[in-house]
């Protein structure tokens, strides 16, 4: 793969020209305070959308409610979210502007430790210090910013982490990763994967190959164009590819096949200039989406499709079948969430959005695509989970949050959908306990493809403490074989990765 880039052109579209230019310029702060959030506190849920109880946490024996830890069972659950949503008397306006803080619980010996700390990127460091929001964010803009140099300027590290190389990657969406030590939590600092990508994209949705290389990609929405990136199983940069002519759609994850990687822009496109990167995308309800799909081997070999529009945060497994044609599983929804339930969470509103739904999409080697089938039932589904060890592969199972709350805005239950049978399969927390994303962790010396765990923190409201749960993912309908509870409460997050015990 050549390194066909351009750092300095690609800084400038994102940072020092028409990305991040306009934060803020003469405009009304766009944040809350808090004493317009008192009021909203009393809803149970909010527990979920406040800040951290310390910037550093730990607790050295979490614990044991229920059942105990299965054997086998030793490793790091690691997971990463938002965290600081306030300062100097004003809250953010988005779920996504929050500080990331990244947790690990260490597993073994019967025993579940806690370490959360928050990562100290240069923009929370600053803000410590001045004791103010000095940037806008993605759907927060402020009263007299700063000046913006960069999207690391902007980072928050808040969306996922990435155990690779004996090193913790922080991730986010718009900028560098951050490292971190695997085992304290401390901020190394920023990630530079080669002395020309200093700075540049890299997503919070790599996906790990079963050889252990790793495939990303970095978005230049504003000019058309990702980054894609091969990184070696010891956290080296093996190969980079810059693509052209990619619609600035906002493209928050992928999926890969044996052979492929697949790329979809949705219908929610940039088209103006605005005062945070929110309000530059607009929902485009005429508007197809662009799928593009290029081979790993030669990632100048590219075909494109159109699905009908839509918007999609994460995808399943994908993988190609006898005729050569690709298929994917998708939790597909619309831009109602990122635009308007992200920000109504930290207003303390239960949002008014349509669900996502489980859908089935095939790419025709003919050239042809369709959504060849969406799941209602039990939705909201979000964060897809499968057995890495079948990535890239025709895989039975699939793990989904899901399920409808009337007692909170979110999802009660872990379901598994057998997509050779269609049956579904789930644990219920119950109305007050909100589900987090749950990993498959495959059993060592399993043979069946749900042979495994999934393990998982949930927000207990009546307790108000953070759970972490484990449940065998052949018979979910079982319940938890081991719950841990933390004595303190931690703010809902969105990803993490598993790191086991060799």
């Amino acid at each position: 793969m050549g390194m066909e880039f351009s750092r300095r052109m690609v800084l400038k579209s994102l940072a020092a020209g028409t990305a991040l230019a306009g934060f803020g310029i003469n405009a009304a702060a766009q944040v809350s305070t808090f004493d317009s959030y008192a009021g909203a506190q009393q809803k149970p849920w909010t527990l979920g959308w406040r800040s951290a109880p310390a910037p550093d946490l730990a607790t050295p024996d979490m614990k044991l409610i229920f059942g105990s830890t299965p054997k086998g069972l030793a490793g790091t659950f690691y997971r990463n979210g938002p965290a600081m949503f306030e300062r100097d008397g004003l809250r953010v306006n988005h779920w996504f502007d929050g500080d990331g803080m990244v947790h690990a619980y260490h597993i073994g010996d019967s025993k579940v430790s806690h370490t959360g700390r928050m990562v100290r990127t240069s923009k929370y460091l600053r803000e410590e210090k001045t004791g103010r929001f000095l940037v806008s964010g993605l759907g927060t803009k402020i009263e007299n910013p700063v000046p913006i140099t960069g999207p690391d300027d902007v980072n928050v590290a808040n969306t996922s982490v990435l155990p690779i190389g004996g090193e913790l990657l922080a991730l986010w969406e718009g900028g560098s990763a951050y490292r971190l030590d695997d085992t304290t939590l401390e901020t190394i600092g920023t990630k530079t994967w080669a002395p020309e990508l200093k700075g540049m994209p890299f997503s919070a949705h790599p996906k790990v190959d079963v050889d252990g290389t790793v495939w990303n990609f970095g978005q230049d929405f504003f000019n058309n164009r990702i980054i894609i990136y091969k990184i070696s199983p010891k956290g080296k940069l093996v190969g980079m590819k810059l693509l052209k002519n990619v619609p600035g759609g906002m493209i928050h994850d992928f999926c890969m096949t044996k052979k492929h990687l697949v790329f979809v822009a949705p219908s929610f496109r940039v088209t103006r200039r605005g005062d945070t990167i929110l309000d530059m995308f607009e929902w485009l309800p005429n508007k197809n989406q662009r799928v593009i799909v290029v081979e790993k081997d030669n990632l100048d070999n590219r075909r494109e499709y159109d699905l009908p529009p839509g918007f999609q945060f994460h995808y399943g497994n994908a993988w190609e079948d006898k005729f050569g044609d690709i298929r994917f599983s998708v939790c597909m929804g619309g831009s109602g969430f990122i635009e308007n339930g992200a920000r109504a969470l930290m207003r303390g509103e239960t949002p008014n959005i349509n669900p996502s739904r489980l859908a089935h999409v095939v790419l025709r080697k003919t050239g042809a695509a369709q959504i060849e089938s969406i799941l209602d039932e039990r939705a909201t589904h979000e964060f897809p989970q499968f057995n890495a060890n079948y990535q890239g592969q025709n895989s039975r199972y699939l793990y989904t949050v899901g399920d409808s709350s009337h007692a909170h805005p979110s999802q009660p239950s872990m379901l598994k959908h057998d997509l050779k049978t269609g049956a579904i399969s789930a644990h219920n927390y119950g109305a007050h306990e909100i589900v987090e994303e749950h990993l498959f962790i495959a059993r060592p010396g399993g043979v069946r493809e749900d042979d495994g765990w999934l393990i998982g923190t949930s927000l207990n409201l009546k307790t108000k403490t953070t759970r972490l749960n484990v449940l065998d993912a052949a018979h979910l309908e079982d319940g938890p074989l081991a719950v841990f509870e933390l004595p303190y409460a931690l703010p809902l997050g969105f990803h993490g990765a598993w790191a086991g015990k060799t």
